[in-house]
């Protein structure tokens, strides 16, 4: 039996070589593909799926006459200018589309069900005050001043946090890597979260390779940007930066806001003596936020100047790449439990109901989650979604 051999244009074969050497594929692939644009022999059909898996392109993208303009328009929402983004990774854009997919589904979803809009997105108009909202949003989250005292460190404060914003209907999904493949992570280098908006669907992405800090305040600017009813790119790194847009420094002024009250800081700081990396160490130990977002507050609070603070800004950004060097990795944990955090729970409690009730195909289901019948099951189940018989 001849195999068949499958035609596929050079302009194609250039563009996939290119993403092959930017992902550094293994040199056998690289071969290959030269070996294709050469026209030494044609690739055959198993050929281009296998290149596919490992390159990341669909498999429909070698048919085409010229390589896909693949548009990431959050991208020109970013927090600040960076050449990391100016082209997104194959990475980032198979996570937005998997965001883009659930989050449709949820605003047809809401909509089937005679939902209004969401009455959090835009609800933060211009020309309101920094306190304001941030007040509106701790009303919002039923949360006092001080509601950090109860939790003993960011982790349980972004769990808890992400359960009552989950409770005012909006998605927070949170994922460190491409669907269930730990081979293909999502860099921090690149983004820490974004947030895309849907009258009916709001959602809000965390990168999870992120820190415990980070996570906690990257959910918090974000849910900053659905009261502000705009998209968001979130790829500040260490959340130093002083931008010169006026909406991500309205961001950054309202989440640090509530995660540290410029009445509190103030009076901590006044009981605090020596110098101010002493002061920021003690004032670590009583807000639950990092040390990047203290110097900020007091640069704000006009405690810094901004030559001292870029100073210490530096220091500590040199002093977390050490300790990124030498300490131990995240361990990814029990993967079930991994999977769930993966998820906002009301789109997967909505996902199961729909597939029980027949209006969705459990395949669709199984898809959109990259899960199977075993996995899906477990994930509805952990959230409270689904019984299993």
């Amino acid at each position: 039996m001849s195999v068949i051999r499958i035609t596929v244009e050079p302009e194609i074969l250039r563009w996939v070589l290119r993403l092959a050497e930017e992902q550094h594929n293994d040199s056998e692939v690289i071969e290959q593909i030269n070996s294709w644009i050469a026209g030494e022999q044609q690739p055959t059909f198993n050929q281009l799926e296998n290149l596919g898996k490992k390159t990341h392109v669909p498999f429909g993208y070698f048919f085409l006459k010229k390589p896909p303009m693949e548009k990431c328009d959050i991208v020109d929402y970013r927090t600040i200018d960076s050449l990391a983004v100016v082209k997104p990774s194959r990475e980032l854009l198979d996570t937005l589309d998997t965001m883009t997919t659930a989050q449709e589904w949820m605003a047809e979803y809401n909509q089937d069900r005679g939902m209004g809009p969401n009455p959090f997105v835009g609800r933060a108009g211009k020309g309101l005050d920094i306190d304001v909202v941030a007040d509106d949003i701790r009303s919002a989250l039923d949360l006092g001043e001080d509601w950090f005292r109860i939790y003993r460190n960011a982790d349980a404060a972004f769990k808890a946090l992400r359960a009552k914003i989950t409770d005012l209907g909006i998605l927070v999904m949170m994922n460190g890597v491409v669907g269930n493949n730990t081979h293909r992570k999502l860099s921090t280098n690149e983004f820490r979260a974004f947030t895309l908006i849907d009258p009916y669907a709001p959602l809000i992405f965390i990168n999870s390779a992120d820190t415990g800090n980070g996570r906690l305040f990257s959910l918090l600017h974000e849910l900053v940007h659905v009261w502000r009813g705009k998209n968001s790119f979130y790829n500040d790194e260490f959340g130093t930066s002083l931008p010169e847009k006026k909406e991500e420094r309205f961001c950054n002024a309202v989440a640090a806001e509530i995660l540290v009250p410029r009445k509190l800081f103030m009076a901590r700081w006044d009981e605090l003596s020596g110098t101010t990396e002493e002061r920021i160490a003690e004032l670590h130990k009583y807000f639950v936020c990092s040390s990047f977002v203290l110097l900020r507050r007091g640069l704000e609070c006009n405690i810094l100047s901004k030559e001292e603070y870029a100073g210490l800004v530096r220091l500590y950004e040199k002093r977390f790449r050490e300790t990124q060097k030498t300490g131990a990795q995240r361990s990814g944990g029990d993967f079930y439990s991994t999977l769930r955090s993966r998820w906002d729970p009301n789109f997967v409690k909505a996902l199961s109901s729909s597939a029980e009730n027949g209006k969705t195909q459990y395949r669709d289901a199984y898809l959109m989650t990259n899960t199977t019948g075993k996995t899906f099951a477990a994930l509805a189940e952990a959230v409270g979604g689904y019984e299993v018989g």
